[in-house]
């Protein structure tokens, strides 16, 4: 009899001990679930998937989800009416919001002091709120290295670039491009033509397409895009034009048509997003805006990889000096239409 009391006895103790043991597991799990992070990223119309500005900021995202477990999602808006609302859904689900492109700003100073307990990154445009880290990038360093680019390769002496809304950040985008054809054409003691175009969106690839071939038919023979979802029509337009070559934008699309996308201009969003994204986990995202540019790392070109055979030497020395100098803060690129005709080309 007391032999079964204490079979029994242990059976029970037995028992409790598994039940309490997946009790404190599955109680570890809720804890573990509740301090995972969640991100939800808002897009504009273009959406990811735009080889551009979005897809960059994304790696990012992806990274951090890699590195720190984030629960990590996007959130496409289709029009710029729905931004507010969508910024504000967001913040209501989420640790951390993340808004990508200038015309978020507006909406967003608006809806973050709403929600003082949601974090918000912010990429393109100064923001001032406690809760939000916002990030701009010196744009007119790339628009310049893929006009130097474009300058120094042209054939034709004529030149385009095609951008999306006439937005500060894009503006920087061409103004810097028309100083890196000024550069050019101080280095070549030839006049160079540089013409540019407007879609007056960032998600119409046709317009894109028709515009790049008005400019193809013109005699531009290379073209920079700078117009996000509106830039494949541009990548189309090329491809399917003997003779034409391309400098593209933010991503590395230098294998898109390889041997014809001559560079592409590097904007690392995705090292801000990721940073942030870090500095939450760890405690220590702080609010206020920051400039990065080649100085920072966060701009630069591709090692042409696909097109260095079709440069002169010369011409490619000149190339990683203009990087040079930016990288050292040794050149000074306008980024507004108004600065272009003042600006002194530098001696390469």
């Amino acid at each position: 009899m007391n032999h079964l009391f204490s079979t029994l006895r242990f059976s029970l103790i037995a028992s409790l001990s598994v039940l309490c043991l997946c009790a404190v597991n599955s109680f570890s799990r809720l804890c573990a679930e509740a301090d995972t992070l969640k991100v939800i990223v808002l897009t504009d119309a273009a959406g990811l998937g735009d080889k551009g500005f979005n897809d960059v900021c994304w790696q990012g995202v992806l990274r951090a989800k890699k590195d720190f477990g984030i629960d990590a999602q996007f959130l496409q808006s289709r029009e710029q009416a729905d931004y507010a609302s969508n910024i504000a859904l967001a913040a209501r689900r989420a640790d951390i919001v993340v808004t990508l492109g200038y015309l978020f700003a507006d909406s967003l100073k608006q809806v973050a002091p709403h929600f003082p307990k949601t974090r918000f990154v912010h990429i393109e445009g100064d923001i001032s709120a406690e809760n939000v880290a916002s990030f701009d990038f010196r744009s007119e360093e790339g628009g310049f290295l893929a006009g130097l680019i474009a300058g120094l390769f042209t054939r034709k002496m004529m030149v385009g670039v095609v951008a999306g809304m006439d937005i500060p950040p894009v503006e920087a985008y061409v103004s810097g491009f028309r100083a890196g054809v000024k550069t050019a054409q101080k280095a070549r003691g030839q006049k160079i033509e540089a013409i540019v175009a407007t879609a007056g969106s960032f998600n119409d690839p046709v317009k894109g397409k028709s515009l790049s071939k008005a400019m193809i038919d013109r005699g531009a023979d290379v073209i920079f895009r700078a117009a996000g979802n509106t830039g494949i029509g541009v990548t189309e337009a090329v491809k399917g034009t003997g003779g034409v070559y391309m400098v593209a934008e933010d991503l590395d699309q230098d294998a898109e048509i390889a041997g014809r996308v001559l560079a592409s201009a590097l904007k690392r969003m995705d090292v801000a997003v990721y940073g942030a994204i870090r500095d939450a986990v760890e405690g220590r995202l702080q609010g206020g805006h920051r400039w990065l540019g080649a100085s920072d790392g966060a701009i630069d070109i591709t090692e042409m990889k696909y097109s260095r055979q079709l440069f002169d030497p010369a011409d490619l020395q000149r190339i990683e000096k203009a990087k040079n100098l930016l990288q050292n803060g040794k050149l000074t690129v306008p980024k507004r239409y108004a600065e272009v005709d003042s600006f002194a080309p530098p001696e390469l």
